[in-house]
């Protein structure tokens, strides 16, 4: 314990930036660089077949597979559908003076939609992240003699490490009006956790590690509306159009804090959630709006745009944040159905997928805007005795820039999506 207190003053000099004439090299694993910066990146994984065509889904709707982006889409609902999904983002990543490579895996969103009246009156059950922060960042330095008590330089390695994320658990119902036009609510719990981990390790055994762990909870409640539109024969015949629009609602959080130490393999506050009393976090505005158009039931092309307010996002204090801008999402894409499921060969009963999509990002640094530009592609596998499915959709993407020393960072996702799908609650007959 003596020698983790003769560590504190050195510990708070780092932490507080003082010693200006230290030597520091960056290593980043883990994943994006870019997702230390407030709650860390938005999720856009919204559902598997807009995934494939780069697009958020708000115009979409598929009877065989529940889709996220537009409450209003519910009420189409025919078919009781389950839908879950795993991950995997490979990050490489160079900035002027270093280079990297990681691997990410998460989960979700997980969702199910059931039709209280076919066609009319859907609800849905959701969870979904919508950030994530994974990063591990590692300075070394070096102090001069006269700056520490060893009375010779001092090398220690700074690691300041992060994980965690906000994700939203829904409930929400769909409902048909018209024959053309529907409206969708869905209320929400959005709940996170954020940790910051700062160890400092010394070359000197004099010098025990020293550790810190900055915890942050939030919760809130959040609405989102939508509206969907579609009308076929409207240009030829056996075609479609659909225009989905979606709103959702900022939400101020319930935000705690606190400080740790662990100590001699046990945890130790430092510094108790009543020490900060309580924060005044907020996740921004949303929205989103899109068209679709099936040109005949087998080739359907598909666009929208999302706008998410973070430059009204608030940090823990209640204060907003320099780095913080409004980001701006455009997806463009399409997909190809072959004529006839049971066709002789495997590959003429799969699902086609392939878009573009472009961000602007959330984050302004050096006066540079981190911006991603994405290809994506996804192919859909449909059971053969169900209308449940396997899509398989890939990523690959470029974000950010080495100008002024930030990183830029080349992104290969892939994602897998189960989508079960089966009439329930009929009652059989027996032949």
């Amino acid at each position: 314990m003596r020698r983790f207190l003769k560590t504190i003053p050195v510990a708070a000099i780092l932490i507080t930036g003082m010693c200006i004439s230290a030597s520091a090299q960056d290593v980043w694993r883990g994943g994006s660089a870019y997702s230390h910066f407030g709650i860390g990146v938005p999720h856009d994984f919204k559902s598997s077949y807009a995934s494939g065509m780069g697009v958020q889904g708000v115009a979409l709707h598929d009877s065989r597979i529940p889709g996220l982006a537009n409450p209003a889409a519910w009420s189409r609902a025919i078919f009781t559908n389950a839908s879950g999904a795993v991950e995997i983002m490979s990050y490489d990543a160079t900035s002027i003076d270093t280079e990297y490579r990681s691997t990410q895996f998460q989960t979700g969103p997980f969702q199910v939609v059931m039709p209280i009246t076919r066609d009319r009156l859907g609800v849905t059950l959701s969870i979904s992240p919508l950030t994530s922060s994974r990063f591990t960042l590692q300075n070394q330095y070096t102090l001069a003699p006269e700056e520490n008590h060893s009375g010779n330089e001092l090398n220690y390695v700074i690691q300041n490490r992060g994980n965690g994320g906000i994700n939203r658990l829904e409930l929400g119902f769909g409902y048909r009006i018209t024959s053309n036009f529907s409206v969708g609510y869905a209320p929400s719990l959005l709940l996170g956790n954020i940790q910051r981990h700062q160890t400092v390790f010394f070359d000197n055994t004099d010098y025990r590690p020293t550790n810190l762990r900055e915890s942050t909870s939030h919760y809130g409640f959040g609405n989102r509306f939508g509206i969907y539109y579609q009308q076929r024969n409207a240009f030829r015949q056996n075609d479609r159009i659909i225009f989905g629009a979606m709103v959702s609602l900022p939400v101020n959080f319930v935000s705690e804090r606190k400080l740790e130490s662990r100590i001699d393999f046990n945890d130790v506050t430092i510094r108790p959630p009543s020490y900060y009393g309580d924060g005044e976090a907020t996740y921004p505005l949303e929205a989103s709006a899109g068209f679709s158009y099936n040109i005949n039931p087998f080739i359907q092309l598909s666009t929208d745009v999302l706008y998410q307010n973070w430059s009204d996002y608030t940090n823990f204090k209640g204060e907003t944040e320099d780095f913080m801008k409004d980001r701006i999402r455009l997806g463009l894409g399409g997909q190809f159905v072959p004529g006839r499921r049971d066709a002789p060969g495997f590959l003429s009963n799969l699902i086609y997928r392939l878009g573009v999509s472009y961000d602007t990002g959330n984050l302004k640094l050096s006066n540079n805007d981190i911006e991603t530009f994405t290809i994506h592609s996804g192919i859909s596998i449909p059971s053969s005795r169900s209308n449940s499915s396997i899509d398989i959709n890939a990523e690959y993407g470029f974000r950010g820039t080495e100008v002024d020393g930030l990183i830029s960072e080349r992104i290969f996702a892939l994602k897998v999506s189960f989508n079960l799908s089966e009439l329930m609650f009929i009652q059989r007959r027996l032949q």
